[in-house]
Order: C-alpha cells, then sequence, then structure tokens
C-alpha cells in the first residue's frame, strides 16, 4: 500500500528580526502532560514557543504559548525532563555567535515563566545536536553534544541538580572531528554491538565506552576522508530484518557550506566485524540540503521507512523545488521512493502519532521561502490501528 498524506499549516511562527531570520529548532513532545504531542518551535532570533494540541476534533490552528525571548539559538535539541517533575524540559545550544549550551525549565502551569538555565559555556560557538541516554552502563544517564566550533563531542552525567550552572563533569569524547574541513553532526544512540550498553553514533563514527575515567574507542563506519560524509544527520534502526541495527545518513547542508551538487542518503550496515567500514547502500545522491530524516512504519506493514525532506536552495526554491519523500521498505533494505510533497521545504521534520491514533504523522516547516514562518503537520491517511 502506497501511502498518502494530507498536508495542514498548524500554526505560523514571524521571528523576521535581527541576523538570520529563519526559525531553526523545532520538536514535539508532551509539554502540558495531557497526553497529547505537543510542538516547539523557536526562531535563531526572537520568540521560542510551544504549539499545543488541541486533540481529535479540535482547530486546525494550535495556540501558541510563550517559552521565551532567545538570541542567537540553533536547531538540534529536545525535549527531556531533567527535574522529575513528569513535563519535558527544552534543552538547547546557541548558533555560530554563541558559545552557550542551556535549557529551559517546564513551569508545569500555563502562564508561569520558563526559567532559562546554562548548562556549559565552552568558549566555542555553536552547538548542532544533543541526546540524553545511559552511554556508560551505570544506568546513569548522560548528555551528549557536539560542539561545532571545536570540532569537539562532549558529554557529562545529568546532575541530581539539573539547576546547578555550569554542569559539572563536562567532558570530550572525541575532539578535531572535521570532514572535509567542516566540524561533523549528527547524533544517534544505539546498542550497536548488542551487548546491553548504548553507543553513540556521531558523525561518520561510533564511540564505545570502556570504563572511567574516560576512556571510549572510537570506530569509523562511514567514509570521512575527502569527499566523505559532511553534516550529517542520522537515524538507525533495523532495515533489512536482521535483528540488528543499521545506520543511517543524510548530508544536511553540502549546498549550503559549497557543495552545489547536493548531498546523499544511505544506509550502512555491518559486515562481520562492526569494528570495520560498514557497507554503504546509497538510497539517493544530489538532494538539496536533506536536513530531514526520520525511521518509522509510515506504511503500516510492519517495517521501518525512511523519510527524507530537502530543505532546498534560499535561491533556487521556485527552479528546483524542495521535495519531501518517503522511501518505503519492503522489510529486506530494498525502498520504493515516494514523493510526499514538493515545493514546500522542510527542515528537521520529525515524525509522531499527533492524532493519537496509532499511526505516523511528519511534522516540520520550511527553512526558507514565502511559508517558511509556518508550521505544518503532514497527516498520514493510513486507517487507525
Amino acid at each position: 500500500m502506497t501511502p498518502s498524506f494530507t498536508r495542514v499549516c498548524v500554526g505560523t511562527l514571524v521571528n523576521d528580526w535581527g541576523n538570520g531570520q529563519m526559525n531553526t529548532f523545532l520538536t514535539v513532545g508532551d509539554v502540558d502532560g495531557d497526553g497529547r504531542l505537543d510542538i516547539v518551535l523557536s526562531g535563531r532570533n526572537g520568540r521560542m514557543v510551544w504549539f499545543q494540541n488541541p486533540g481529535p476534533g479540535g482547530a486546525s490552528r494550535w495556540e501558541a504559548h510563550p517559552v521565551a525571548d532567545i538570541q542567537n539559538l540553533e536547531c538540534g535539541g529536545l525535549l527531556y525532563d531533567l527535574t522529575g517533575s513528569g513535563l519535558p524540559d527544552i534543552i538547547d545550544g546557541g548558533d555560530w555567535r554563541s558559545d552557550a549550551l542551556c535549557w529551559w525549565e517546564n513551569p508545569g502551569r500555563l502562564g508561569r515563566p520558563w526559567t532559562r538555565h546554562r548548562i556549559v559555556q565552552t568558549g566555542h560557538t555553536q552547538f548542532h545536536d544533543e541526546a540524553i541516554g545511559d552511554v556508560t552502563g551505570d544506568g546513569r544517564p548522560s548528555l551528549v553534544f557536539w560542539n561545532e566550533g571545536a570540532a569537539t563531542l562532549s558529554w557529562c552525567p545529568l546532575p541530581a541538580d539539573p539547576r546547578r550552572s555550569p554542569w559539572p563533569g563536562v567532558q570530550p569524547i572525541a575532539t578535531d572531528r572535521r570532514v572535509d574541513g567542516l566540524p561533523e553532526e549528527g547524533l544517534a544512540l544505539a546498542d550497536l554491538d548488542g551487548d546491553g550498553v548504548t553507543e553513540i553514533i556521531a558523525g561518520t563514527r561510533w564511540y564505545k565506552h570502556l570504563g572511567p575515567p574516560n576512556e571510549w574507542e572510537s570506530h569509523a563506519f562511514a567514509p570521512d576522508g575527502p569527499g566523505g560524509y559532511v553534516t550529517t544527520v542520522i537515524a538507525v534502526g533495523d532495515l533489512n530484518g536482521d535483528g540488528r541495527p543499521e545506520i543511517v545518513l543524510s548530508e544536511g547542508d553540502p549546498c549550503i557550506y559549497g557543495r552545489p551538487e547536493g548531498g546523499r542518503v544511505a544506509w550502512f550496515a555491518p559486515s562481520g566485524d562492526i569494528r570495520a567500514p560498514w557497507l554503504e547502500h546509497i538510497l539517493e545522491e544530489r538532494l538539496l540540503d536533506p536536513h530531514s530524516l526520520q525511521l518509522g512504519d509510515l506504511s503500516g506493514e510492519g517495517w521501518l521507512d525512511l523519510v527524507v525532506g530537502e530543505i532546498g536552495v534560499k535561491d533556487r526554491l521556485d527552479t528546483a523545488p524542495p521535495r519531501l519523500l518517503l522511501f518505503q521498505n519492503d522489510g529486506q533494505g530494498r525502498f520504493t521512493r515516494h514523493v510526499i510533497d514538493e515545493g514546500f521545504g522542510t527542515h528537521h521534520a520529525r515524525l509522531a502519532d499527533i492524532r493519537g491514533r496509532g499511526v505516523l504523522d511528519v511534522v516540520s516547516r520550511p527553512l526558507h521561502g514565502p511559508d517558511k514562518w509556518n508550521v505544518y503537520v503532514w497527516y498520514n491517511n493510513r486507517a487507525d490501528r
């Protein structure tokens, strides 16, 4: 069955002041604890808000609630309950003009202010990706993040008191990580070797914790030399039904960083020793900054499909309209490509069951063009599970 989707604009957030007039950070989660998934959206400069999901039969336009006035904010953050309140807080870092990684404390009630706390101030700008999980096998979650200005991957255990600033125990995992001169990006967490401990997949390598105080081993799974994968977005899951996770990479920003030919999307499978380079399977090339990459069963056939969305090139949106693509999996790692939508760029799209139907929808917004202030849901037209 070929999936189909209906695009609906659910809200608008105009952030048109300062340098870098765009919305950057987007994620999805249950902000108010009502069991429905909301959308958090922020400008690079201006405002951060969350859009409240009205639920089944609710308004098509979601109500926006303020979080904070912000400046120089990057994409790639996440929602996570840092305080144990039962409600998620917001974590995100600064862009190329900011050396701070921060979190905003959920007040737990509409109308109350969110409090901003500083996690770390490194002296190096830009934090593109963050993730939280137990990466040391001690049962304690840690924060992992890229600091692109230093080309450094770092981690720290979540502190008992997250309001303490800065957080103690921040340590580097890898330094000077660049491909073709560009600092690496992209983060995912998964147990790659099946030992029950989560590994870190970051850029073109994966990292395993060996023990205290800060010992890690690093293995390249994808090409990272000249012509290697740059500005990556990462997803992990079992694509071919062999019971082991594979890694998917998309090159999120090659056009922005001087590769006019565009970027690749490929998946990588281990062959024998997972510490050796993995087998590369290119799905598509010459994509116009495919900064959206998500895995999920959108077709209802029980396999992980891929959603890939192009940002598009800012001055070529009319002549080369960006696309939102679905690569439908047959369960053995063979994919059929479908165009979900064309003419609407997507940036950092998320898959989420927005209507609570057991069916995954797509949430995103353009980075450029006349529709860039709108946030959209591409509703999956599949019947309820």
